[in-house]
């Protein structure tokens, strides 16, 4: 019990300290496994573009863990699509901040606890001069949306077919797409539209939102391959983390990334909308 207070402890430190002073990554041990992270850029929560070195929520939350079970991180960093490919082929062991689908389940095991929870809204951008508004998932029809490529959204959307999509690589893609003329509409968290926006040199004002939005409880998870020949070391994984869970460093790390969490975390998939009203 005191090897674990003390374990735990650490792992608050650690958590605490200055992203600033976690973005020099050693140099990989030859003695010790290591763990291929797939990481993509999605401000304000992963960094991986225009950076020293690639950080965020999903580091934070692995190097205590790692460090505990005496394993290394290397960071690949790749496109949200190409995060999940290298994943489902074994080529990384872990993607994180994942939405929990069956499709997925095929070839990824989420590991307990979510390391993201909390509500946010789906929303859509059009340009200014687009006069057909949005106030339902019917009203898409015969338009084109553009859309991340292989991203879950919520179940009316992903399950409509009368409208086309535009998969891209990344949110700020849709949004450029958008301001260009060429899909009418983006859909977009509204958690990552800021930094997406400014991925895409955008300001918040060039684009319309529209009166749609949906509002879900939303839990991304650290996903672990299936296919990945470490994935043996998943469980010690899982269960370091939910030690570290239970110790508050995740609320520690969703305070530092200003995520709205909710208090009691039931570790369950949650695809369903909490609600799907629009804003005036």
């Amino acid at each position: 019990m005191l090897t674990m207070l003390k374990s735990s402890l650490s792992a608050l430190l650690f958590c605490l300290l200055p992203t600033a002073t976690l973005l020099a990554a050693p140099p990989l041990q030859a003695d010790l496994p290591v763990l291929k992270l797939a990481m993509y850029h999605s401000p304000p929560y992963y960094f991986t573009e225009n950076v020293p070195e690639p950080y965020g929520l999903s580091l934070d939350l692995l190097k205590p863990a790692a460090h505990q079970l005496h394993l290394q991180i290397e960071i690949i960093t790749c496109p949200f699509p190409r995060c999940l490919k290298l994943a489902e082929q074994g080529e990384v062991d872990i993607v994180a901040g994942l939405i929990k689908t069956d499709e997925r389940e095929r070839y990824l095991h989420f590991i307990q606890p979510a390391m993201m929870n909390f509500v946010s809204s789906f929303v859509f951008y059009s340009r200014h001069n687009q006069n057909h508004n949005i106030h339902s998932v019917k009203d898409l029809t015969g338009h084109i949306v553009t859309v991340m490529r292989d991203a879950a959204y919520f179940p009316a959307f992903d399950e409509a077919t009368d409208f086309e999509r535009v998969p891209v690589n990344s949110e700020a893609k849709a949004l450029e797409l958008v301001h260009k003329g060429r899909a009418d509409y983006a859909i977009t968290i509204e958690q990552t539209a800021k930094g997406s926006f400014a991925q895409a040199g955008l300001q918040l004002s060039d684009l319309k939102r529209q009166p749609y939005h949906v509002n879900q409880h939303i839990r991304g998870y650290l996903a672990f391959s299936r296919q990945s020949p470490n994935f043996q070391l998943a469980a010690k994984l899982e269960q370091m983390l939910e030690q570290q869970y239970r110790a508050g460093m995740f609320h520690l790390l969703w305070q530092k990334y200003h995520l709205p969490a909710i208090p009691t975390q039931a570790q369950k998939s949650a695809t369903t909308p909490l609600t799907a009203t629009p804003v005036e």
